[in-house]
């Protein structure tokens, strides 16, 4: 069964979240965040596979300013990493708590919505069970391959450079990221140069939460992936020491090239549910 979800932040933006209901009254809820510049709804079939099986509620929800979000960078509007943890996160995780009362609450990240899952549990640990990190490490240039970090720091200056000399990143034409504002890009260009999680304007020490985190993580990587390749998932895992990892890898879509299969399992995601739902505890049917 698919409902939708009204989510309202703080400040006025409105998120309007696809809901995947499980038949289990029992099931516990999966909020997914997607990648930086994709659709929530490119997730469906991961939403409808958790559901689907029975594993939990998947709730699909977009980041700022992406998909069904009323944000929009085109239209002037600037927000960054704090908005998205400090206001639409928690207003989320009220809105399902009001709507699925009692039940355990489990965050999916894909990419940047994986980092951005780590640092709202950094902030909020007690109010998830566990938290799954898909394809997702940091975007800070000198955990690439050393044979690429070179050309991986041109190519992210030139990200850097030009969502600083325009408007908004037209990421959308350039092929990476989708429209950003330029503070989101700031964020992100400050992990890529340093590698450190400091939101602007936030007041919130993200590094320092990081490193006394304890909730239950799942590393689930993409083998080959280029965008987040083990160097960057585990120097992203390093940032929270004392958290118990479960780290699987898997194939990813056969016949995809490694930039396209960083994206391309959430639209064939048949191993991605069976080893999440695995790992919150249900028992995958053979």
């Amino acid at each position: 069964m698919t409902a939708e979800l009204a989510i309202d932040s703080p400040d006025g933006v409105r998120h309007t979240a696809k809901v995947f209901q499980a038949h289990r009254d029992d099931a516990p809820v999966v909020l997914c965040l997607p990648a930086m510049g994709v659709a929530a709804d490119y997730y469906e079939p991961f939403g409808e596979g958790i559901a689907r099986m029975g594993a939990g509620t998947a709730v699909l929800l977009d980041l700022r300013g992406q998909g069904r979000s009323s944000a929009s960078a085109r239209r002037g509007d600037d927000f960054g990493y704090r908005e998205i943890l400090e206001l639409d996160l928690p207003a989320a995780v009220a809105a399902l708590r009001d709507t699925f009362p009692g039940s355990a609450l489990y965050l999916a990240g894909h990419s940047l919505g994986g980092q951005l899952g780590l640092l709202y549990a950094a902030r909020n640990p007690s109010t998830l069970e566990g938290l799954a990190l898909i394809a997702a490490g940091t975007a800070h240039y000198r955990a690439w391959p050393r044979g690429a970090r070179a050309s991986a720091w041109l190519y992210l200056s030139a990200i850097r450079l030009a969502a600083a000399l325009l408007p908004w990143y037209p990421g959308t034409r350039l092929g990476f990221g989708g429209d950003q504002p330029r503070r989101l890009m700031r964020d992100w260009g400050r992990v890529v140069q340093h590698g450190r999680y400091q939101p602007e304007g936030s007041q919130f020490d993200y590094e320092s939460a990081l490193r006394t985190l304890w909730v239950p993580i799942l590393s689930l990587g993409v083998h080959g992936d280029p965008v987040a390749p083990l160097g960057a998932r585990e120097q992203l895992l390093a940032k929270a020491p004392c958290v118990p990892v479960t780290r699987i890898e898997v194939t990813g879509v056969v016949g995809h090239g490694p930039w396209k299969r960083h994206f391309s399992w959430a639209r064939e995601p048949a191993d991605m549910v069976r080893e999440f739902s695995t790992w919150i505890g249900y028992r995958v049917p053979k």
